[in-house]
């Protein structure tokens, strides 16, 4: 038997080392910074139904909102892109290969998650992708309610990206809960809120056994910085990511800080909000001090940017030190 299993094995690894040593000799290049971006792309549905999902209940996403969705991934030009509200991973293959062939994203996607409706999160990069994590089957529960268990709404999705260091870089999707209400639960205030908790321990963990981890929190929070007169109800998620640590030390820093209220508004507002802002990129302590100064930045509502509620951000990191 063991004769006969040699041959079979030893030309599996003699297959297997040549692309070993191909994918180590493709190892990127690390550049002199790296611009990371998150957008919520609002609904990008197909025509196609899935009958294991409720995405009949979604209308399809034009081909000239596509259009504009492309317009302003280009304009934004980050290195890589966290994308939110997305179907399937073909879409986003599809809008690359028709409205960015150019954009040099040649590592796409994206994985479900909880949402009923099917909406995914994704990612778009000019850099490997090496590894993706999924947290869609952790429990997790509010202090406040101990015997409701939570899941994440969508997901918290790691992606872990070779930017050509001898440490990867780890960027987390998230799309906490909406602002609809639940039975006993205001506005999904406390599901947020577990969700906001967990994701902070999540975080907290990996700095405690990393400290120089190159970390980042990034997507749509459905959770404000701060509460105009105009929005009544409180936003403890945020507050809770943006809190600092018993010790005083800051675990996640919101690189758009310095940016005045009106330039980091992200979701305009309509009939079911006032302008605020939903969307961040917190960053763990290694990654906080490679932020490039004023580089923080929201695409600003126009022509541009019309085909999602949501407005798309970016910040600028140094990546060789």
């Amino acid at each position: 038997m063991r004769t006969l299993l040699a041959g079979p094995l030893l030309l599996l690894i003699l297959l297997a080392a040549p692309a070993r040593a191909q994918l180590a000799a493709d190892r990127p290049v690390a550049p002199d910074t790296l611009t990371v971006g998150a957008y919520n792309l609002q609904n990008v549905f197909d025509v196609w139904d899935n009958p294991y999902t409720k995405d009949e209940t979604t209308k399809v996403k034009s081909r000239d909102d596509v259009r504009h969705l492309a317009r302003a991934i280009k304009a934004l030009d980050a290195d890589v892109l966290v994308v939110q509200e997305l179907e399937h991973e073909q879409l986003l293959t599809a809008l690359v290969e028709e409205f960015l062939p150019d954009a040099g994203y040649d590592y796409i996607a994206a994985v479900p998650g909880n949402d009923p409706r099917g909406i995914l999160l994704g990612c778009l990069s000019r850099y490997p992708i090496t590894q993706i994590t999924s947290h869609r089957l952790q429990w997790f529960t509010h202090p406040d309610a101990p015997d409701e268990p939570h899941r994440f709404a969508r997901d918290l999705l790691r992606f872990t990206l070779d930017v050509g260091l001898d440490r990867p870089l780890h960027v987390y999707n998230v799309h906490l809960k909406s602002n609809r209400s639940r039975t006993g639960d205001t506005h999904s205030k406390r599901k947020r809120t577990a969700e906001a908790m967990r994701i902070k321990q999540i975080l907290r963990d990996q700095v405690a056994a990393d400290p120089g981890v190159l970390a980042m929190v990034a997507g749509d929070f459905n959770s404000a910085y701060e509460t105009r007169p105009a929005q009544d109800r409180p936003w403890p998620a945020m507050a809770h990511l943006r809190q600092p640590e018993a010790d005083g030390s800051i675990l996640l820093t919101d690189v758009h800080d310095a940016l005045t209220d009106a330039q980091r508004v992200t979701h305009p507002g309509g009939d079911r909000y006032p302008p605020v802002t939903f969307d961040y990129l917190l960053t763990a302590p290694a990654m906080t001090q490679r932020y490039v100064p004023d580089s923080a930045a929201v695409l600003p509502q126009g022509p541009l940017t019309s085909g999602s509620d949501h407005l798309p951000i970016r910040a600028t990191f140094r990546i060789k030190e």
